[in-house]
């Protein structure tokens, strides 16, 4: 019986862990329509909705707004929100009447409403709020308030004036 070199055995197992890391990090499959409802377990359809995700989107989203991310927080709105404020509107009511910076969101609370939806509770020194985040086309979107979208129905230049006004601009 021929011996296998040792270094042949060692390059083997290299190459058999390269390829078991590479397919966990992969993970499952993510195909098909990613609806809430559609999601059954064990049939190797879609990943179901994870309320902890959902708190993770809120904290990147908050995130981004106390540090000025404007388009890259608008990234991460509902496919309504974001047909409804249009993203070059939205970074240039922020920027041209920037709120305060560097002072935190804190996520109060986290509640699952349905499978699809999660309500943050939400504080930012003296001004609370809540919002949703809706599980869309297998990813977690942040859906900003009602008035918050109501605003830029104004158009930005008269949304611009009136937070001015109001001195909410920084």
């Amino acid at each position: 019986m021929q011996r296998v070199p040792k270094r042949w055995l060692v390059l083997a197992a290299a190459g058999l862990t390269l390829l078991t890391v590479a397919a966990v990090r992969s993970g499952p499959s993510h195909h098909g329509g990613g609806s809430a409802a559609g999601i059954r377990a064990g049939t190797g359809g879609p990943t179901p909705p994870q309320p902890q995700q959902a708190s993770a989107v809120a904290r990147q989203e908050f995130g981004l707004l106390a540090g000025g991310g404007w388009a890259q927080a608008w990234e991460l709105w509902t496919a309504d929100a974001q047909q409804a404020v249009p993203r070059a509107e939205f970074v240039h009511v922020n920027t041209a009447c920037r709120p305060a910076l560097g002072v935190p969101y804190v996520i109060d609370s986290s509640t699952p409403t349905d499978p699809a939806t999660v309500r943050i509770a939400w504080h930012r020194a003296g001004a609370t709020g809540s919002n949703s985040l809706l599980y869309q086309s297998g990813r977690w979107r942040f859906a900003p308030d009602a008035r918050t979208v109501s605003d830029y129905r104004l158009g930005a230049d008269r949304l611009i004036r009136s937070r001015r006004s109001a001195g909410s601009c920084h």
